[in-house]
């Protein structure tokens, strides 16, 4: 059987985006799906967001699929519906379409289309292959009641399958089929760590922050790879950069010292780069400097506000104390943090100001201001669901206010734009040059690519820092009053 997994493209050309700037990471989710169902059938993996939009309409006429699937997060929903519609229109009914990810399976309604067979609910491993495997047999495109985590509709009606259970460790599943995306190799990167391979090691995290769904799209469960499969893994990456991908690497510290001890045993030699909370830096300092000495490189952690009552009002169960020493103890290592931070749409001018203030006086290498927003699917959704301007899900990517603002939109904007250079003094080429001086070689694996960085850099820093790319992306589609209060 001829299946066709699509990467989407987040957004359509000309809006604002973070992505395809400062990181790009490979389409692990399709490469993880691909992998459990490749035994027997011809797969290929479409990467929108490196190819141009004209060529996929070309691959379904020519590889005529008989399953075409997408992966989606809320920013690209339309995108992945889009694709969905394409090969509906050129292969008609005998394509069977389905759409899983973050955003489908959080809310499977907005994804009741004709073109749409299938929405797939939760993990998708199991359930994959299951359906390819119905299909293969003979079975119809309307018979799907015995494969569970599927939604599909007949006639306007939703029918849900059974739950599907979750495998309680990761250690069962087959290694991603990396492979189907050596022709986009060398395309993938976070900053000039380039090129860079991609791992999961982990699903789900034990933190219940009411600004994010991924514990409620695990159910409060998380899993994990075991150290001794994440360091095959890295063994079997070309890349000398690798990002795991894990929504709270830093979590189970038997499993850390344990993939220590894999590295430092059969002498791996890569950088990577992980997300993890700064209360697990500040508690194993120790174990930081040792994941440190076996290539830990950057920590992308979420820092969110600059006092303790915003961390409280996000249900962050961590303390800006801890923000802070974290922030000095990686400083201390040489380990890049990344962290991000949130400006609220109430915000003032003052709090502006000491937002970027306190970014300057924590000396983060890598600073990313976004806007806090109720995101579908989370418990802030719907506890301000009725404050909302639009429901369109393109402004739903952590740069725009989709809530009023307390000050003007075009004041909003001209203070939020500023983030990037308001945020310089954290950032200054000498300390970023004496911490990669500790780390000599790191410094000339990351020079390589540096030139590429610094162009999309600045390609990118033309449109953040451009209060008028906010307000032009809004154009048509926000309202100027809460959708409660208007009938839309």
């Amino acid at each position: 059987m001829r299946i066709l997994l699509v990467q989407p493209a987040p957004f359509e050309n000309g809006r604002i985006g973070l992505e395809n700037a400062l990181w790009f990471t490979e389409p692990v989710a399709l490469t993880s799906i691909a992998a459990e169902v490749e035994e027997g059938n011809e797969i290929k993996i479409f990467d929108m967001r490196l190819e141009e939009a004209d060529q996929l309409p070309k691959l379904i006429a020519d590889f005529k699929p008989r399953v075409v699937g997408v992966t989606c997060m809320t920013t690209d929903a339309y995108q992945a519906q889009a694709v969905l519609h394409c090969a509906k229109s050129i292969l008609g009914e005998q394509v069977f379409t389905i759409i899983g990810g973050h955003h489908p399976t959080l809310d499977p309604s907005s994804h009741n289309f004709p073109y749409i067979d299938a929405v797939a609910v939760g993990e998708g491993e199991e359930t994959f292959k299951e359906l390819i495997s119905h299909l293969d047999n003979g079975g119809a495109h309307n018979e799907l009641s015995h494969i569970d985590g599927l939604v599909y509709f007949q006639n306007n009606e939703k029918i849900k399958t059974a739950k599907r259970s979750q495998e309680k460790s990761m250690d069962v599943f087959k290694k991603p089929a990396r492979h189907l995306i050596d022709h986009y190799k060398n395309k993938y990167f976070f900053a000039s760590a380039s090129p860079m391979a991609a791992i999961q090691t982990s699903r789900g995290c034990e933190f219940t922050c009411n600004f994010c769904a991924i514990w409620q799209f695990y159910e409060k469960k998380i899993r994990f790879l075991s150290a001794e499969k994440i360091a095959d893994r890295m063994e079997e990456c070309d890349e000398q950069f690798v990002f795991f991908l894990d929504d709270n690497f830093l979590t189970n510290k038997k499993r850390l010292v344990k993939l220590c001890e894999e590295i430092e045993r059969r002498k791996i030699k890569k950088y990577w780069m992980i997300q993890g909370r700064t209360d697990f830096i500040v508690a194993n300092e120790e174990l930081v400097k040792r994941l440190r000495d076996c290539g830990l490189i950057m920590v992308l952690s979420g820092y969110e506000g600059n006092d303790q009552s915003t961390l409280d009002s996000l249900k962050k169960d961590n303390s800006w104390e801890n923000n802070q020493k974290a922030a000095a103890i990686l400083r201390k290592y040489s380990i890049f943090s990344t962290g991000i931070f949130m400006v609220r749409p109430d915000f003032t001018e003052e709090q502006f100001e000491e937002l970027y203030a306190a970014i300057n006086e924590m000396k983060i290498p890598i600073p990313i201001v976004v806007i806090h927003m109720p995101l579908p699917g989370t418990n802030l959704w719907r506890e301000m669901k009725h404050q909302l301007l639009t429901k369109d899900l393109r402004l739903f990517d952590l740069l725009h206010a989709v809530t009023p603002t307390k000050l003007p939109r075009k004041k909003f904007y001209q203070h939020y734009a500023r983030w990037n250079t308001a945020t310089m003094a954290s950032i200054t080429p000498y300390r970023i040059l004496s911490m990669l001086i500790k780390r000599p070689r790191l410094l000339f694996a990351l020079m390589k690519a540096y030139p590429t960085f610094k162009k999309r850099r600045e390609i990118l820093r033309k449109t953040i820092n451009d209060p008028s790319s906010y307000l032009r992306d809004e154009e048509g589609i926000l309202h100027d009053k809460p959708l409660d209060s208007i009938a839309v």
